[in-house]
């Protein structure tokens, strides 16, 4: 009985370190669509954090994540642009895309503190968001296309909006 205890209770523990919120949103991702394998090029212009937050199904965890587009309707992301953060004391910290165009801070990475502004850098191509990030530690929570009264449309270098 003892042992039969033991075991019941090191699987509440076990099961009590996933966020059912965090679950529920990345079984609402559905499969991922590939064509990579996990990892840093897997499922570019999801919400990162749904699956990458402390909490979460997956690892490694992040502080921040998503996904630049060359303009709004593109289908791939963008390599190779500097995503550049700031804060409300003038602070700055930057990341590159990788090949997909994403980009990820490592949880602990994130030397900032929230609300975040961000500004995007190709060569001579400069793209400032309008407003600063409060708490959304992923860009594609508010960022995915198509848009909405409720989402904006992906993160992107180019054209307008």
């Amino acid at each position: 009985m003892r042992r039969l205890l033991v075991l019941l209770a090191a699987a509440l523990v076990a099961s009590g370190c996933r966020d059912p919120v965090l679950e529920a949103k990345a079984d609402a991702l559905g499969p991922d669509p590939g064509p990579y394998e996990e990892g840093p090029l897997h499922r570019a212009g999801f919400p990162c954090n749904h699956c990458h937050a402390r909490g979460g199904r997956a690892s490694p965890h992040f502080d921040l994540a998503g996904t630049v587009y060359a303009d709004k309707d593109a289908a791939e992301g963008l390599e190779g642009v500097t995503v550049r953060l700031f804060d409300s004391t003038g602070r700055q910290q930057s990341v590159t895309t990788n090949a997909v165009g994403t980009f990820a801070l490592g949880e602990g990475a994130l030397e900032l503190d929230f609300p975040l502004w961000v500004r995007l850098e190709l060569g001579d191509e400069v793209r400032s968001m309008q407003s600063p990030i409060f708490r959304e530690r992923s860009c594609a929570a508010c960022h995915r296309n198509p848009a909405s009264p409720n989402r904006h449309w992906q993160v992107h270098l180019r054209g307008d909006p």
